[in-house]
């Protein structure tokens, strides 16, 4: 009985497990210019009880951002022929990320820094699609014109890896169990197949602890 009123005390306290979604932006080298651009993220973050009195919790999150959608069209004639080409690629950035954060001054007052570190997983994904079309006079039928056309579709890695992150933060309590967040991270060495996506992240959001 102790111990069950204990742990609904520390549910009530608002230290259980709990669960937030972020919204925020992320700057890197951009795959397609080499120039840094800056990116809308989103993240799902699932972290564990409160525990060390309150001063300590994991946390393991998914998230990503779209990097846009990049076009190219070819048209010249050879030997009578049209050939025309087009190729489309979609751009993502995935990542999934466990840290360790310390809670300074565990949940006590509406203002709760916190500090943390982790490593992360992450996939850059091109889904690209290329379609292919050759138009020719019919030789049987002069003025008349006959279209072939391929299409092809798949998505590639174009790169991934692990990669160590930092980051700091501060919660603001609404509620016993609810707080928003504001939340600064750090990827470092998060590079591969001479892409380069390391450097800061700003994101803002709301947690829930059961």
């Amino acid at each position: 009985m102790v111990v069950l009123f204990g742990m609904a005390a520390c549910v009530s306290a608002g230290n259980g497990p709990g669960i937030a979604v972020k919204m925020g932006v992320q700057t890197f080298e951009s795959p397609v210019s080499l120039r840094d651009t800056t990116r809308t993220r989103y993240e799902l973050e699932i972290s564990s009880q409160l525990f060390a009195d309150d001063r300590l919790d994991f946390a393991l999150s998914v998230g990503g951002s779209s990097l846009g959608t990049h076009r190219d069209y070819y048209a010249e004639v050879v030997d009578g022929a049209l050939i025309e080409e087009s190729y489309k690629d979609v751009l993502s950035l995935l990542d999934v990320r466990l840290a360790a954060r310390l809670h300074p001054f565990g949940q006590d007052g509406p203002l709760r820094p916190y500090l943390g570190a982790g490593i992360g997983y992450f996939w850059f994904l091109d889904s690209w699609s290329d379609r292919y079309y050759e138009t020719i006079e019919d030789p049987y039928y002069p003025g008349y014109y006959i279209t072939y056309a391929d299409r092809r579709k798949d998505t590639d890695t174009a790169a991934d890896g692990f990669f160590p992150f930092v980051m700091a933060g501060l919660n603001v309590a609404v509620s016993d169990n609810a707080e928003l967040l504001f939340e600064f991270q750090y990827d470092i060495e998060k590079e591969d197949s001479g892409f380069d996506f390391g450097g800061p992240i700003y994101m803002f959001g709301a947690r829930f602890r059961f």
